[in-house]
């Protein structure tokens, strides 16, 4: 280390009593050249790590700072400048998580999986793998999404999203009853460890069928109408228009799968197909998050950092059955439900036991599906 070479060198440079007496034979004179290159030659390598580890952590400050500001291109360079020094595990987790909000799942992937790699107990990658392998929907790729989640629940005790991940993987391999069985844990699990959640701004319903119009700064207005106080629900009407409905049915109608359940429901009770689409994908996606932002007045931060749209497809005779549409383990502030087609007959969504119609226990045990 050079904490031991310095010292060293000095004392081989210091000339002898002999040395200063007698001229030098040539081995004598040619070791005395050349002690200070080998010094040089060791001093330079451990300089130039120096270097790196300096460069390593300003280059880690600034994708973090970035990242912490949603500027995730900037954000995204530093840390790809941090692995091409050194592969670090939690950078890989940062990368994918960007690379996956911009819709590159590869690369999201293959970052995930440098992770795990990297530190094998690295349970939020492995559970992070698992749900970018389990939305394949290849036989493979699910068996090896278990097995990721599998381990997120091994290196980290009582990991709620991994239960309930595991119950939409096994769901999609066909073994429903073990799937519920995972969906109840999640649930105790998320029962038990539920924080409360913070304050947010709501508007009143007032009565069924108040209708209040609503004027945004950029002088787009909409008729808000109150269909129920318990749950609170609104009607809004034209929020999209044709060409933006037709554009995100575009979007989805070559992804649509088998929908998943959670909870107590079982496939039957879902017979639909859906595609869950992030706002990276498409503008109109973005741009539907600052609407709905605007609507609700919540925070365009809150609103971005919830849940991907859902696009969900109805052939004919399809439904879902009664079920809760939040619950311990996934509390939703809110429901956003964009309708974008318009049928002969079906296609609502239905609260039977809103405003006290009857019991929550009494809906569910309804035949009748929730949404058609």
């Amino acid at each position: 280390t050079p904490g031991l070479l310095l010292p060293l060198s000095a004392a081989l440079l210091r000339p002898s009593p002999a040395s200063l007496r007698a001229p030098l034979s040539p081995l004598s004179a040619l070791r005395q050249s050349a002690i200070p290159r080998l010094l040089l030659l060791a001093l330079v390598p451990a300089m130039a790590l120096a270097s790196k580890q300096e460069a390593l952590v300003a280059s880690y400050k600034a994708a973090v700072a970035a990242h912490q500001a949603s500027e995730l291109d900037t954000a995204l360079e530093h840390y790809r400048a941090c692995v091409a020094i050194k592969s670090i595990p939690a950078v890989h987790n940062n990368m994918a998580a960007i690379l996956l909000s911009q819709g590159d799942k590869a690369a999201a992937e293959e970052n995930w999986r440098l992770a795990v790699e990297g530190k094998p107990d690295y349970a939020e990658a492995h559970f992070n793998l698992a749900v970018v392998l389990s939305e394949s929907g290849d036989d493979a790729k699910l068996a090896e999404a278990r097995r990721h989640c599998e381990l997120a629940m091994e290196h980290k005790e009582g990991y709620v999203q991994a239960h309930h991940l595991m119950g939409n993987i096994r769901m999609s391999q066909g073994a429903q009853e073990e799937a519920t069985g995972w969906y109840a844990k999640a649930e105790a699990l998320g029962g038990s460890a539920a924080a409360p959640a913070p304050a947010s701004f709501r508007w009143e319903g007032v009565e069924v069928g108040h209708v209040r119009t609503l004027r945004l700064p950029d002088g787009t207005s909409w008729s808000m109408q109150t269909l129920s106080l318990r749950p609170l629900s609104f009607l809004v009407r034209d929020f999209l228009s044709e060409d933006e409905c037709e554009r995100l049915i575009g979007l989805a109608r070559p992804r649509l799968q088998q929908s998943l359940t959670m909870g107590n429901a079982s496939a039957s009770e879902r017979t639909s197909e859906s595609v869950f689409l992030p706002a990276a994908e498409d503008g109109l996606l973005r741009e539907l998050q600052e609407r709905l932002s605007a609507l609700t007045r919540l925070p365009l931060q809150q609103v971005a950092g919830g849940e991907d749209i859902q696009l969900v497809h109805y052939s004919q005779g399809a439904a879902f059955g009664m079920h809760h549409d939040s619950s311990a383990f996934l509390p939703r502030l809110l429901t956003a439900f964009y309708y974008l087609n318009e049928v002969e007959g079906g296609g609502e969504t239905a609260f039977p036991a809103a405003d006290g119609a009857m019991s929550p226990d009494e809906a569910l045990a309804l035949a009748e599906p929730a949404a058609a």
